[in-house]
């Protein structure tokens, strides 16, 4: 009797343990490999489940990902499970480059790689080697931003490119890393480029560059082609305070276009900073300086200002009159005020 209960126990105990080995005690590798096979399943459900597992095991799931990438039945999922793994997922950079090629996924690829970020970067640059894949390339490093900041010289590389698409994304990465004073250069080139959208990132990128851009910016004011003044004011204006020392002192340059931009870009920052420069500004030879000027004063509610805009209203412009009288109603003082009414009854 008792041998057999010993025999049936070391028996149970045999079997269970085989069931444990079988189902529940393998390898990680193991439970990987499940999970992928899982990728395909009919059951939606089984399929979330399975990312989400994947997910959850982050680096020990990665070199079968890699493998599961040649899968054309499942690759998309497998992309989309390295991107939510994101910078644990280093590993897979090479065979995601290499999956750009595929035009049904590579999308999904831009993403993966740009939640992978800076450990993606040294990678990504070679890669900008490649003109079949350079401007999904460039899009990976405009996501990932000023992480990618050593991507710049490379980028930099790219503005002067004939496809008129990898300047422009060239542009934008640039402008989305941000700390890239050493492409001001190249993005100036590119203002009076002939594809506006490649005009506009441009001019966006030198924007976000801000202050390191400022002296070639306002070296572009009195520049013949009206695109590239136009892109050269507007960025300025983007730019904003910082720029404000810079175009103050612009005021003094012998150049009347460049007076007239400064007074007029100052006057869109709208800062009383600008205040005692454009006041001086009113005394200008060129009524253009003079009108562009009292508009600023305008704009930024001057109150100081009103005096010598009063003073204004006897010049021998009427375009500098009407921008004084307009001058005075915004800035809404009663002395103001009045001075702009009796103007008008005359």
């Amino acid at each position: 009797m008792g041998k057999s209960i010993s025999l049936a126990f070391v028996t149970f105990t045999f079997v269970g343990c085989l069931g444990i080995w079988v189902g529940g005690c393998q390898t990680p590798e193991q439970k990987v490999e499940k999970l992928i096979s899982k990728l395909q399943n009919k059951n939606p459900k089984n399929r979330q489940s399975a990312e989400a597992e994947l997910t959850k095991m982050g680096t020990v799931a990665v070199p079968a990902l890699i493998q599961a990438l040649q899968d054309p039945k499942i690759r998309q999922r497998v992309v989309g499970v390295l991107a939510k793994i994101g910078e644990d997922a280093s590993d897979a950079v090479p065979a995601l480059l290499k999956t750009l090629q595929y035009s049904d996924v590579n999308w999904h690829v831009v993403e993966a790689l740009a939640k992978v970020g800076r450990n993606a970067v040294p990678d990504l640059v070679q890669a900008l080697q490649n003109p079949k894949i350079r401007q999904h390339v460039v899009g990976v490093l405009a996501k990932i931003g000023e992480d990618a900041e050593d991507a710049v010289p490379a980028l930099v590389q790219l503005l002067p490119d004939e496809d008129v698409n990898v300047r422009a994304s060239a542009a934008k990465a640039l402008g989305a890393i941000g700390n890239a004073g050493d492409a001001v250069p190249g993005l100036v080139q590119l203002l009076p480029d002939e594809d506006a959208n490649v005009r506009v990132n441009a001019a966006e990128a030198l924007a976000e560059i801000g202050i390191d851009a400022v002296p070639a910016l306002v070296q572009l004011l009195p520049d013949e082609d009206a695109n590239v003044r136009a892109s050269a004011v507007w960025t300025l204006a983007k730019i904003g305070t910082t720029a404000v020392p810079a175009l103050i002192q612009t005021l003094q340059s012998k150049n009347a276009q460049t007076r007239i931009s400064a007074a007029g870009i100052l006057g869109q920052i709208e800062t009383l900073d600008a205040a005692p420069a454009l006041i001086q500004a009113l005394q200008d030879p060129d009524s253009r300086v003079r009108r562009e000027a009292a508009l600023a004063l305008g704009h930024i509610t001057a109150v100081d200002a009103v005096s010598a805009l009063i003073q204004l209203l006897q010049d021998g412009n009427e375009y500098v009159r009407f921008n004084a009288v307009s001058a005075l109603k915004q800035i809404g003082t009663a002395e103001a005020l009045k001075a702009a009414e009796e103007y008008e009854l005359r």
